[in-house]
């Protein structure tokens, strides 16, 4: 019998033509409002990286930790750009910035000229610096990973069946209902850093506490909490799945 795949593979390319277009970001620290967001992707390629298989795109919130993600076939660039640009309309607020890696998925023509118009910030993190995109990173290991595993996916009937658990079961689990923990600051004792962090808050309240919502925005998350199960939530993906 195989060993279960435990560590997924880096399938990220480098852009080096976009990189002289896209600044680093440098203002993880400074943000105390929603609409910040990192992104990245995640391969759902097993073992091996050649041929096609299912990817999935993680966009976070650096200030509420609101997450969602979309499942795509391959990371081309259009289809890259259709998924951002879908998770951006399921998004409850507005986005106002984005930071991704320096992969050519995010990297290219048609995701540059689409946040451009519509005047978002893009940034991207420093190649081989993960922690510069620490927000998403966790992300990709308990909305991915945890759901879907390392498994190779290469069928491309499993998009519809991923988005639509990321989409109306995972997603308003992990926003609505999980709490997480934020870190608040670092001390240094002698050669040690310690890291404080604040109470375990659910993306949803953070939402609802930042001041970054307008009255509109806040009544709908509100009603559409009121309409979730979350005992249902968590049934359903496992159903979807077997």
């Amino acid at each position: 019998l195989e060993a279960p795949i435990q560590k997924g593979l880096c399938s990220t390319s480098p852009a080096r033509y976009m990189k002289n277009k896209v600044p680093i970001n440098t203002l993880d620290s400074k943000i105390s409002v929603p609409g910040f967001t990192q992104s990245d992707t995640v391969a759902h390629c097993g073992d091996r990286l050649e041929g096609t298989f299912m990817n999935s795109i993680t966009i976070t919130d650096i200030h509420s930790t609101w997450t969602e993600n979309s499942a795509i076939f391959t990371k081309k660039a259009l289809e890259v750009k259709q998924s951002l640009d879908t998770i951006e309309k399921r998004l409850p607020f507005k986005l106002l910035a984005i930071n991704t890696d320096s992969g050519s998925e995010f990297l290219n023509v048609p995701v540059f000229n689409m946040y451009r118009q519509k005047k978002i910030k893009f940034t991207r993190s420093r190649p081989y610096k993960k922690n510069d995109n620490c927000y998403v990173e966790q992300k990709n290991f308990t909305h991915v990973r945890e759901l879907f595993g390392y498994q190779r996916f290469e069928n491309l009937e499993c998009k519809k069946l991923m988005n639509e658990i990321y989409k109306d079961y995972w997603n308003p689990l992990q926003n609505f209902f999980l709490p997480t923990f934020k870190l608040k600051e670092k001390k240094r004792i002698g050669a040690k850093i310690k890291k404080i962090y604040g109470p375990p808050i659910t993306p949803y309240r953070r939402l609802m506490e930042s001041g970054g919502l307008t009255d509109e925005q806040k009544s709908q998350l509100s009603q559409q909490k009121k309409q979730l199960n979350p005992f249902e939530l968590k049934k359903r993906p496992g159903k979807e799945i077997n």
